[in-house]
């Protein structure tokens, strides 16, 4: 009998017990609540979240293989006839030259107008060249556009104020039809208008459209 009473444990151990019991729980508990509260707050920074991936053009998010600002192609150019009226007397077509008396492709389209008519920038552009006694087209102003068109005026007289590398506008007064001269003195007062596509001549009416109207 006296054997199993001195196996019996104390009070003072089963005491010693439960606080160490109970500071054990209070230690988990305190590492727990400390864990989820800097995971939902992002306490320490140290949880390294995904980043948003950023497009290869941020300034289009929407289709990064498109440019910001596309440049118009050729095709989308929207020029303007040259002249107030539309009163076209020779296309970009093969053609009898009545000044040199000969069979010959037009390069360019004449617009019929009284001497003194304002000629206008067919779309925006930079002057690349003001030429004002040719032998043989009088005044000629070259404008260079986008893209590698550039646009050429024959048989005018340029604007006093026209200089090489200004910026016109589409619509700008660049000159005024001059008297009849040179290489196409025969067909009279008229504008002569040229387009070129990276240096090669291109029929004017695929950016103006009028020869089907």
């Amino acid at each position: 009998m006296k054997n199993k009473e001195r196996t019996k444990p104390t009070k003072k151990k089963i005491l010693t017990y439960y606080l160490i019991l109970a500071a054990s729980l209070l230690v988990i508990a305190g590492i727990t609540v400390g864990v989820v509260f800097a995971v939902r707050n992002n306490v320490d920074g140290s949880i390294d979240l995904p980043k948003p991936v950023e497009p290869d053009n941020p300034n289009n998010p929407e289709n990064p293989d498109e440019p910001d600002n596309p440049v118009d192609t050729s095709t989308k150019y929207e020029f303007i006839v040259p002249v107030k009226d539309v009163n076209l007397s020779q296309a970009h077509v093969f053609y009898y030259d009545k000044t040199l008396d000969r069979y010959c492709l037009h390069e360019g389209m004449d617009f019929t107008c009284a001497a003194g008519s304002d000629v206008f920038a067919a779309v925006d552009g930079k002057i690349l060249s003001v030429v004002t006694n040719d032998r043989l087209y009088g005044g000629v102003v070259t404008i260079e556009h986008a893209n590698g068109v550039k646009t050429v005026y024959r048989y005018i007289d340029p604007a006093e104020n026209l200089k090489e590398g200004m910026e016109v506008a589409r619509g700008s007064v660049i000159g005024k039809v001059a008297a009849a001269t040179g290489a196409e003195n025969a067909e009279g007062d008229h504008l002569h208008f040229e387009v070129y596509k990276n240096n090669v001549m291109t029929d004017p009416d695929e950016y103006l459209d009028i020869v089907s109207k």
